[in-house]
């Protein structure tokens, strides 16, 4: 059986073919017709030269200065796009040979070497590491970047790093990102030449072991990443306090530190992540726009920001810091906060926040909370992690989109076809608050998507793992559509629109499978493509109960309740148009060498 939104899709179908038609018969004409020109505006050859001359683009990418291009090339994503733009023009290929980021994996190194290959592949590894650098200090080239992650370091090893370390500083070095490998903790110890530099803007560090250096100098250094590094505490503060341009510090999983004082004017952004040992963190700069939290949930820690004025957006994903922060009103401290990120803890009922510059809340946890009040007359976005939905009385209510992830507490036992459900007696208050005109609901489990074109009357599905989108603006639904068909590879997907609507059609038109083999992300990994490489098929569900009934027989039992559920919840004026999507399984990624 056909259903409408099929019919539709084949009538625009029809028409697509009977334009490309008429394109084909155009461009086989001889002349050749400018759309929407007059016929006195394409006539004479003095015209047309004039209008080529008038549209003629002008090269002005190749009048960058050269700092610019190598700030552009700097943001790309990976050596290969930079070395693209050599094809942009002359002068940006000849610019591009001053600009070098030398990246040296050996993991992916080695798995790109064949069986045919005999040998050393560790050796052969260091000796490409070796000849790459070579080349660029014989030609006295500037390397803008080094990046060497090196995962079968020996203590042997460390006079051959030390040498490429003071070879890649020699040349102007501005980035640096180097990750040690490390077994039974025998550690790579980091030179006296890294913490020596005029020119170093950038330094990543993992694995490796810092000691105390007479005399550090980095002056021009902004950002400072440390990750699973041993930090004394005098040492950490001699670094920091010898980078007067440092902006973005992040530290991760990193040992040693229980006081962690930093008194930083350049300071911007701080993040702090899995430092289990700290017993409280002290920060004092005033230009500091973004603060970053997580730690074990058992280990407790003080936090303390009240001379960040400047603090716009912040995330604490610590419930114990979490509760210090909210019992004590210290949001007020905080006046221009814009987005606040919290894990609430599981002893906490109830909650209060307040902010005239909010416009982003997210709320993880919320195990025992029942009643939050949220005093945010900007707050334009919502989101709630967690087993219960509490109460919120939002003063005033401005909210254009939220987001529930609600995971039930007794899983699929309380789940039929009744509407009584615990869960959806709390939930329904909140999207109540959203029966305006313009709102759209999407409801997703794992399984299952269904969309809702207004939030008018919404039933609750039988499904325990579901998750709820409100969003305003219809572009967005194409934008979370795309998400969760990636991420989920759903059995169906339903959309709940009125008869007249147009609205389901589009959605069917955005999934429904284009090409054999889509060419819209080529570029990535297997596992980086995006859902239409894995589409097989798109079904239209017949719409009969009988036939319902049949097909749903030959699925397992919650997708044969939802098929049935849907066909008896929504009734006319209400139409429902079910698609039944069948996958491909992912291929495995392929490591390039």
């Amino acid at each position: 059986m056909v259903s409408s939104g099929e019919a539709q899709l084949a009538s625009r179908g029809k028409k697509r073919k009977h334009g490309k038609k008429r394109k084909h018969e155009m461009e086989d004409n001889d002349d050749s017709v400018v759309e929407g020109a007059r016929p006195k505006e394409i006539q004479g050859e003095k015209d047309v030269e004039q209008m080529t001359k008038s549209v003629e683009p002008e090269d002005r990418i190749s009048q960058l200065p050269d700092h610019v291009i190598h700030h552009i090339l700097s943001l790309l994503r990976n050596v290969k796009d930079a070395i693209r733009t050599r094809s942009l023009s002359t002068r940006w290929r000849t610019v591009w040979f001053s600009y070098a980021a030398l990246v040296f994996y050996e993991q992916k190194f080695v798995a790109g070497i064949g069986p045919e290959d005999d040998g050393d592949k560790e050796k052969m590894f260091r000796q490409h590491v070796a000849d790459s650098l070579l080349t660029y200090t014989e030609k006295n080239l500037q390397i803008h970047k080094f990046l060497l992650h090196m995962t079968s370091f020996d203590l042997t090893d460390a006079p051959l790093v030390d040498n490429w370390l003071t070879g890649a500083k020699a040349q102007g070095i501005k980035e640096l990102d180097l990750h040690i490998g490390f077994k039974d903790n025998k550690r790579y110890t980091l030179p006296e030449v890294v913490f020596i530099s005029e020119t170093l803007t950038g330094l990543r560090l993992s694995g490796c072991i810092l000691k105390s250096w007479s005399e550090i100098m980095l002056p021009r250094l902004q950002k400072l990443y440390l990750r699973k590094i041993h930090l004394v505490a005098h040492n950490f503060t001699s670094l920091i306090s010898s980078c007067p341009s440092i902006e973005d510090l992040r530290l991760i999983q990193c040992s040693g530190l229980k006081f962690l004082f930093m008194c930083h004017s350049s300071l911007s952004r701080v993040e702090i992540h899995n430092c289990n040992q700290l017993k409280e963190v002290c920060i004092f700069a005033p230009n500091l726009e973004t603060f970053w939290f997580c730690g074990k949930k058992l280990t407790p820690c003080k936090v303390s920001l009240e001379h960040c004025k400047s603090l716009k957006k912040l995330t604490i994903d610590h419930p114990q810091v979490s509760r210090d922060l909210l019992s004590d009103n210290k949001l007020y401290k905080f006046p221009v906060l814009e987005k606040l990120d919290l894990c609430i803890s599981d002893k906490m009922k109830s909650i209060l926040i307040a902010g005239r510059c909010l416009q982003r809340i997210v709320l993880k946890g919320c195990k025992k909370l029942s009643y939050g009040q949220v005093v945010a007359p900007k707050l334009a976005s919502f989101e709630l992690k967690g087993e219960n939905m509490p109460y919120f009385d939002f003063s005033p209510f401005c909210l254009t989109d939220a987001k529930l992830s609600l995971q039930s507490k007794t899983g699929r036992s309380d789940v039929g076809l009744g509407l009584g459900k615990k869960l959806w007696f709390s939930v329904e208050p909140f999207l109540s608050k959203f029966n305006r005109e313009g709102f759209k609901l999407i409801m997703h489990s794992s399984k299952h998507i269904i969309i809702h074109e207004d939030l008018s009357s919404i039933k609750y599905p039988p499904l325990h793992d579901l998750n709820f989108e409100i969003i305003q603006s219809s572009a967005c639904v194409k934008d979370i559509l795309n998400g969760l068909l990636r991420t989920l590879h759903p059995e169906s997907v339903s959309i709940v629109s009125s008869s007249d609507s147009k609205f389901a059609e589009s959605v069917c038109e955005m999934i429904k499978i284009k090409d054999e083999d889509p060419v819209c992300c080529n570029y990535n990994t297997s596992k980086n493509k995006c859902w239409r490489h894995f589409l097989n098929d798109v079904k239209f569900e017949v719409e009969d109960l009988e036939d319902m009934l049949y097909v749903g027989a030959s699925e397992d039992e919650s997708t044969s309740t939802f098929y049935v559920w849907l066909h008896l919840s929504y009734l006319a004026p209400s139409e429902i148009t079910n698609l039944k999507l069948s996958w491909n399984s992912p291929e495995p990624d392929v490591v390039e060498a």
